[in-house]
């Protein structure tokens, strides 16, 4: 990987490192002051603003991506506000909807009335759909010191502005709200004025454009199929807990989420990083598999590493949180399966994209949705919020299983599976001994132990991964020539 490429990757992430700091900062400031319950009624305002993003956005977001490179620079403005026409038409219509139906919406979200978070779910649709198209055009010209700057800013603003309104109204679910939607409006406001020429009203008509409206909505619109499929896998936990727990369970799961977020940064600046280079490993060198086979067991060594460290220390990193909270140390060990199963996939998926084959993304996250749902329908009645950990934790697990073997259809790379699953099985043993287990002292001694086992199962593997990522600097070598 060239100097430019590794600059340009920290330009991206670095924000997200110092987000995290900040964000638990953030956590540990909200745990303190508000009760589990309250938590728990935060996120589903959170929830209800994420699912109904994806109803209004409908695709033209990815059309955006997709059509920006293929756009005259001088008309991207142009691309922008015909992206933009059709979630601002549909936010209309849903924001009609919400406002006509704003009692049930409110008593089932919050089980109270309350005009004034609906009208703010309102204003929160709005000012996250035009903060979407705002991060997404500082993202599109590659200006990744300015993006990571938001994102601090984001975080950095959810702690002063949560804290005001503390002093404000006082300890209720309602400042988080506030908050978010508050944040959201300053937040879009900042990315629009950073970025004034690209928003120009002189763009609203420019004439010419490659891609028409019907073409963004043609490319786009398919995709909220596998987005609502997704973000129903992934989100189905917090529902079944509203539905079948109460509000102080789902306060619970929530903050323990937070708590993996150091997981899902390295998810994240993992899977940042992957894609251009696995891309340019396989145009360049489609036969060299075993560079793929190495990079897979020494990200798995690291991330089945993290997930040990995470559920040994849970009980110290949940202290932080308060005493409210400390149950949500029995919830975060089959929490950190996600991000983990997800990242090593991330490798192992290659072969569905190398070829070209994405309707397999879809088949792969209604399988794992079903299987969640199915989990979650038998566990969170007797179990609540354990029991939906317990069923996302299996389910990522199919993913990443479903992920694989479909994958090697396309491109057969020996990944060593069995060892794979072993240790797999071994982690959730764990897991599940750590949520039964009181003891802290225990807990750390049985995490030593696995990880001594797999340092001995990896020892070699170690050796020739580290080699593999040494070629990493060579994958892009004649970029800049070229």
């Amino acid at each position: 990987m060239n100097d430019n490429l590794f600059k340009k990757f920290l330009s991206f992430s670095y924000g997200s490192w110092i987000g995290l700091i900040v964000g638990f900062f953030g956590t540990m400031v909200t745990t303190r002051i508000l009760l589990p319950e309250d938590f728990g009624k935060a996120s589903m305002f959170t929830l209800a603003l994420n699912v109904l993003m994806i109803a209004i956005m409908f695709g033209t977001d990815q059309s955006f991506v997709r059509f920006f490179y293929e756009e005259n620079p001088e008309n991207r403005g142009g691309l922008l506000y015909n992206s933009i026409r059709i979630p601002l038409t549909l936010s209309i219509a849903v924001i009609t909807i919400v406002m006509i139906f704003n009692k049930r919406i409110s008593i089932w979200l919050f089980e109270e009335e309350s005009i004034t978070v609906v009208l703010f779910l309102c204003l929160g649709i709005l000012a996250q759909m035009i903060f979407r198209f705002a991060t997404l055009v500082i993202r599109m010209q590659q200006k990744g010191a300015l993006y990571s700057n938001i994102h601090i800013f984001h975080k950095t603003l959810d702690v002063l502005t949560l804290l005001i309104l503390y002093f404000i109204y006082g300890p209720t679910y309602k400042i988080i709200i506030y908050s978010v939607v508050i944040n959201l409006i300053l937040l879009a406001i900042y990315g629009i004025w950073k970025e004034k020429a690209f928003w120009s009203i002189r763009n609203l008509n420019l004439k010419n454009l490659v891609h028409t409206k019907k073409e963004i909505i043609q490319f786009g619109s398919p995709l909220v199929i596998t987005v609502l499929i997704t973000w129903l896998f992934q989100s189905f936990d917090k529902i079944a807990i509203r539905h079948w727990s109460d509000f102080s369970e789902l306060g619970l799961y929530s903050a323990a989420f937070k708590i993996v977020a150091l997981v899902n940064v390295l998810q994240v600046s993992f899977s940042t990083f992957w894609a251009p280079v696995a891309y340019e490993k396989y145009l360049k060198e489609p036969n060299d598999k075993e560079f793929f086979s190495k990079i897979f067991k020494i990200v798995s060594f690291t991330m089945f590493f993290v997930a040990i460290a995470s559920i040994a220390g849970k009980d110290i990193i949940v202290f932080m949180l308060g005493k409210e909270y400390r149950a949500a140390s029995n919830i975060m060990p089959f929490l950190v399966f996600m991000p983990i199963m997800y990242t090593i996939s991330e490798i192992t998926v290659t072969g569905i994209n190398f070829h070209k084959k994405p309707k397999w993304h879809i088949l792969i996250a209604s399988i794992s949705c079903f299987i969640n749902i199915g989990g979650n329908a038998i566990l969170v009645p007797e179990y609540g919020a354990i029991g939906a950990s317990i069923s996302t934790a299996f389910s990522y697990v199919v993913f990443f299983g479903l992920r694989t073997q479909i994958s090697k259809k396309y491109f057969e790379v020996n990944y060593n599976l069995k060892k794979t699953y072993f240790i797999i099985a071994i982690i959730s043993l764990y897991a599940l001994f750590s949520i039964r287990n009181s003891s802290f002292y225990l807990n750390i001694v049985i995490g030593i132990i696995i990880a001594i086992l797999v340092i001995f199962l990896y020892l070699k593997d170690i050796k020739v991964g580290y080699k593999a990522l040494r070629e990493l600097k060579n994958v892009n070598k004649d970029s800049e020539s070229r």
